[in-house]
């Protein structure tokens, strides 16, 4: 999910403060009228919002937009820490893409990013110390900084996470783990990648392998089917093996015996 900040808007930030958390708590499930921006600063926390659910640990950051549904989906883990501020939402909108505009993932990891928490803590600092109008400010710097991390178009996101398969043949990546590399939603790279290229980021996966296994046996002969399997990131060769039939039709020694 995506939320558009409108630019002819002044953004105020209504409520902040820093929370602590030292036994398991479920977020209350509930509909605001302003946005809720929540930076974990330790542990671990699962919420929903709308269909989408998001799993936030230590600098991540995740906006829950107004006017939608969110929840939380089981408890956060002990002991866990969270900066937390509540803004307007006037003239704002959420979309479950990207659009033109100030536009924000609701999910957005912010770990090599130090400004991003910088602004963040300013923001919590400048409301609960009644200087309302730095904090207004350093929302909009905040906006900046999220704008600049998250700066990869839908129309990117496939090319991206096809980029990141190819350049780490010896790896298996989960869709979670390309969606965080992405900043976006699993649904959302999903839902993309499947457009772009037509299938499923799992089955591109292990096609991409099968036929990096292929160039492997006719550029190598000598090579075996357990280097190849290693090579590729497969559990062992057995894996590797089923794999390959399934997509060939062929075992990889049957398909070795029809190479020229």
């Amino acid at each position: 999910m995506y939320t558009v900040f409108s630019e002819n808007t002044r953004h105020t930030v209504t409520e902040a403060g820093v929370e602590f958390y030292a036994r398991p708590f479920v977020h209350p499930k509930r509909k605001m009228n302003d946005h809720d921006f929540i930076y974990i600063l330790q542990g671990e926390w699962e919420f929903g919002q709308n269909d989408e659910r998001y799993t936030v640990k230590k600098d991540n950051v995740l906006i829950l937009s107004a006017g939608n549904t969110h929840f939380g989906i089981s408890p956060c883990a002990q002991n866990t820490k969270t900066m937390y501020f509540h803004v307007s939402s006037e003239n704002d909108l959420t979309f479950p893409y990207e659009k033109e505009g100030c536009c924000i993932p609701s999910f957005t990891e912010a770990s090599l990013n130090s400004n991003i928490k910088k602004y963040f803590s300013q923001i919590v600092n400048c409301k609960l110390s009644g200087k309302q109008k730095k904090a207004d400010i350093f929302f909009e710097l905040l906006l900046c900084e999220l704008a600049e991390r998250n700066d990869v178009s839908q129309s990117s996101i496939p090319n991206k996470i096809n980029e990141i398969i190819q350049n780490n043949p010896e790896k298996f990546f989960s869709n979670e783990e390309l969606a965080k590399k992405c900043n976006v939603s699993v649904k959302t790279a999903e839902t993309h990648f499947k457009a772009v290229f037509g299938t499923t980021i799992h089955k591109h996966i292990l096609n991409f392998k099968i036929n990096e296994a292929m160039e492997y046996f006719r550029n190598f002969p000598h090579i075996t089917s357990k280097e190849v399997a290693y090579n590729l990131g497969f559990y062992d060769e057995y894996h590797f093996s089923r794999s390959f039939r399934k997509i060939t039709g062929k075992s990889p020694s049957e398909y070795r015996k029809d190479i020229p």
